[in-house]
This record gives C-alpha cells, sequence and structure tokens, in this order.
C-alpha cells in the first residue's frame, strides 16, 4: 500500500535533516538559471523572440548566457513579466545597484554610438586599436 511521502520523511530523517533539506530547497527554488525561469513560467523561445522584436535564435543565445548586456537581461526579464534588480554582496550587506545608467544607454541609440567611438579611441590611444 502507499504511504504519503511527508510520512516516509518523518519516519526516515531527523529533524535537523529534515530543516537542511528545507533550506537547500529553497536556495534552489529562489536561484534559477534564465532558461529554467523562462520554463517554470511556461513561456517559448518563440514567444519571447516575438516580444522581443528578435528571432529565436538570439534568443537561444542570450539564454545561454553568451556575453549579455545587462540591459539585454533587463528588457528579457520585461518580457518574462518581471522587473530585473541587481545586487551586489559585500562583507557588511548587499548593496542594490542602479540600472538606470544600463537602461538609459540601451534606449538611446546615440549613446550607444559615442559610447562606441570613445572606446575605440581609448584602444587607440593605448596601441591596441587592430590595424
Amino acid at each position: 500500500m502507499a504511504r504519503k511521502f511527508l510520512e516516509l520523511v518523518n519516519r526516515t530523517m531527523s529533524l535537523e535533516s529534515q530543516e537542511r533539506a528545507r533550506v537547500k530547497t529553497q536556495k534552489l527554488l529562489a536561484e534559477m538559471a534564465l532558461d529554467e525561469l523562462r520554463a517554470a513560467l511556461s513561456l517559448t523561445q518563440e514567444h519571447l523572440a516575438e516580444t522581443l522584436g528578435i528571432r529565436q535564435a538570439s534568443v537561444s543565445k542570450i539564454i545561454r548566457g553568451q556575453n549579455m548586456y545587462i540591459s539585454t537581461l533587463d528588457k528579457v526579464i520585461k518580457a518574462m513579466g518581471g522587473d530585473l534588480e541587481l545586487y551586489v554582496a559585500l562583507p557588511n550587506g548587499k548593496i542594490k545597484l542602479s540600472l538606470e545608467q544600463f537602461r538609459a544607454v540601451a534606449n538611446n541609440p546615440t549613446a550607444k554610438r559615442i559610447g562606441e567611438r570613445k572606446k575605440r579611441r581609448g584602444a587607440v590611444r593605448l596601441g591596441t586599436a587592430d590595424a
């Protein structure tokens, strides 16, 4: 006869083991890879591509994490119905980073071009520009 899982746990695991398992489970549920989040929200790559106005292949590259910009991650999370928050863990606590600087550049093509020109000029001055 089948028994309830909880009965099995109570019979075979100490209270300390049960607490460790509960904490580990909550930690795993609190941290998800981007693709796991997409699947947990029952969203397809095709749906995200349509929402973002890009191709499905581009969504696949983004989700695999190939050199993603923070602004791109912000857009993907918004397409999933969420808001991106970025925290830095320091020895004395967590600090929430403002993402406005990344959003401003992502939404302003002129700022992107200016930033790219500054990078190229800096690389030339340092002698690192490709010949």
